[in-house]
């Protein structure tokens, strides 16, 4: 896994959402951050993302900042290999970068991650 790496998942064993990697984990022994996509409710506070800007998009959809994790690689090859996570394509850099620049500032956002961002 590296920056920008995105799969469907559901740890919670409901609905399954996007995830995308938000930080490297060469650059923190093997650890990551991953933040997922919503419904959107273009709210003031909202990053959304439209059709067209990753294949699994298919309607408006919001960065979920408040159910950003910390995972390691291992973990996520290990949903991956037992079938409950699945990779897709990789998300655009650019709006990655978007999404860790609003992340670093998001009232939502774990303040504890802040420090696995990249600079």
């Amino acid at each position: 896994m590296k920056l920008g790496d995105t799969f469907v998942w559901c740890p919670a064993g409901g609905i399954d959402h996007l995830w995308i990697v938000i930080s490297d984990p060469a650059a923190h022994d093997g650890e990551c951050v991953v933040v997922n996509l919503t419904n959107s409710s273009h709210g003031k506070f909202s990053y959304t993302l439209k059709p067209g800007q990753h294949r699994y998009i298919y309607k408006d959809s919001d960065v979920n900042f408040g159910d950003a994790f910390k995972t390691s690689e291992d973990e996520l090859k290990r949903q991956v290999a037992a079938g409950q996570a699945r990779l897709h394509d990789p998300m655009d850099l650019k709006i990655v970068k978007e999404i860790i620049k609003r992340a670093k500032t998001h009232v939502a956002f774990p303040p504890i991650l802040r420090k696995l961002l990249p600079a």
